[in-house]
This record gives C-alpha cells, sequence and structure tokens, in this order.
C-alpha cells in the first residue's frame, strides 16, 4: 500500500513507513493547520516590519533545522533530508556540464552548485547557512542555464552519469542516530523547516525560498530532452509535471504555498530523477 510506480523503491519505501507513525496521522494535521495562520498572521506584519535582513534570520532558521535532525528526526527522515542537499548540486552540475570544460570546484562549503557538500556533522549546516543556501541553488541554476549550451553537449550529457553523492560525507546521520528521539518523519521534519522559514525569515527571504522550484521546470525539461527515446521513462516523467508552481505563471504566491510541495514534488523529484541517470538506458521501449 501507498507505493507509486514512477517513484523509487527507496523513497516508497520510506513513505509507506511514515504513514503508520503516530505523528503522520496525529501531528501532521495540527502542524498544517498552525502553519497556515502562522503564515497568515506573519506575512502582513512582515510586509511592515521584516521587508530586508536584520542579520539573525539565517542563523534562526538553521538552528531550528538542525535541532530537529539531531533530536527530533527518525533516522530515515535525516537520512533522505542529507541525500537531497548532497544529490540536489549533483544534478545540476550534471545539466551544466561541459564537454572539454573542466569541472568547477569551488571551497564555499554547502553553497553554490560547484561547492562542497559533505556533511560531516550538524554543527557544519548551521555554520554554512545550509537552509537559504540551498534554496538559493534553485536560483543560480536557472540564471546559469543555456538552453543552446545545453543541446550542443546533449550527446555528452547523454554519456556520462551525475557524481556519486556517497563522495560527501554523511557524519551528521551518525549524530542523529546517537541524539534522536526519532520522534518526527520526513513529512513534519520538512513542516519544521518551512515554518522555522516563515517565521524568522524577512519577507524578502521568506518569499525567495518558499518560491524556489523554478530548477525543478528546467530540470524536467532536460530530461525529457536526454530521455526523448526512453518511452518508459517519459511516462514516469510525466507524472512530475505540476499543474501550479513554475509550470503556468512561474511564480508561486508565498500566501498559496503547500509545505507538502518541498517533500512531494521536490525533494521526490530529485530522488527519481537521480536513480533514472545513474540507472535508466538512454533508449529503450515500454517496460
Amino acid at each position: 500500500m501507498y507505493r507509486f510506480p514512477y517513484i523509487t523503491d527507496y523513497v516508497n519505501e520510506v513513505f509507506a513507513k511514515e504513514k503508520t507513525h503516530w505523528d503522520f496521522i496525529l501531528l501532521r494535521p495540527v502542524l498544517l493547520v498552525a502553519y497556515f495562520f502562522i503564515r497568515f498572521i506573519l506575512f502582513p506584519l512582515k510586509f511592515v516590519f521584516h521587508r530586508v535582513p536584520y542579520g539573525f534570520e539565517a542563523f534562526f532558521i538553521d538552528r531550528s533545522m538542525a535541532f530537529g535532525m539531531k533530536y527530533l528526526a527518525r533516522h530515515d527522515a535525516a537520512e533522505l533530508f542529507v541525500r537531497h542537499v548532497q544529490i540536489e548540486p549533483l544534478l545540476y552540475r550534471h545539466m551544466l556540464t561541459q564537454e572539454g570544460e573542466p569541472p568547477v570546484k569551488e571551497v564555499r562549503k554547502l553553497n553554490g552548485i560547484d561547492g562542497d557538500f559533505g556533511v560531516e556533522d550538524i554543527k557544519t549546516l548551521v555554520k554554512n547557512n545550509l537552509t537559504i543556501g540551498h534554496d538559493l541553488l534553485s536560483y543560480e541554476l536557472v540564471d546559469r542555464f543555456d538552453k543552446d549550451t545545453f543541446l550542443k553537449n546533449l550527446d555528452y550529457i547523454r554519456s556520462i552519469k551525475p557524481g556519486n553523492h556517497d563522495q560527501f560525507s554523511k557524519g551528521a546521520l551518525e549524530e542523529n542516530r546517537k541524539h534522536s528521539f526519532q520522534l518526527l518523519g520526513a513529512t513534519n521534519l520538512v513542516m519544521l523547516v518551512v515554518t522555522a522559514i516563515t517565521v524568522f525569515g524577512d519577507l524578502r527571504t521568506t518569499v525567495t525560498a518558499l518560491n524556489s522550484f523554478g530548477s525543478d521546470s528546467i530540470l524536467l525539461w532536460c530530461m525529457k530532452r536526454i530521455y526523448a527515446e526512453n518511452q518508459a521513462v517519459q511516462i514516469d516523467l510525466e507524472f512530475f509535471m505540476q499543474e501550479v508552481n513554475n509550470r503556468g505563471h512561474y511564480n508561486s504566491s508565498a500566501f498559496f504555498s503547500n509545505p507538502s510541495q518541498y517533500l512531494y514534488y521536490h525533494i521526490v523529484f530529485d530522488e527519481v530523477v537521480y536513480d533514472m541517470l545513474q540507472n535508466q538506458p538512454i533508449q529503450s521501449k515500454i517496460a
């Protein structure tokens, strides 16, 4: 039950288990309703009193996220979160690859598509402002992506695979294993992060974070080009063509943002794309 054919076995397993836990059944509805009222009350106040950063926003957002990761998240939820942090930039690097161009190496930790995404410990997440930096990856891909360059290098991109996320340290997961009370699944962990952004972020930062789905539309377009001759993959990709954010009007109102979108559309989509690029042949008939 609760398994879908266009999602990877790994993600299906995480979600199937999550739906049997008390926090998904009892706590998730409460958090969703609370988030609605928090957003409804805070956004008008931010518009008047907190339009630009005061300097403390990133610290409090990341501290909230780190607390949830270390003490509240179940291990499978923490693992899914860390995997996403590391898989997403690898996918973006893959789509920006140019034949003959050496890979760009940057020293920025947990920031920038070409940065270092090793998560040695949970303190690293706070020290390097992971949450806001991660949301900005979407805008960086939109800025750097060029259709003609991608098509020119399409055959080369088809011939290679994205980097292995296991090249990055996942030491933070050991902290979670040792210290967490194993209370929250992936859905509620994402709710915690989205709520922290909404509460502590300034208006500009919050709207930027809650509208960071433009890269998904580019990634989907790239995948449909890469797998143009694979009908089975094309069918699976159809289920990720969203009807709203960054598909039609390309701009999402923060008042109508859906916290579940970050998990069920964005994180799951990256997992599916990464699995396809690692395992699916470029050409294939319907299985």
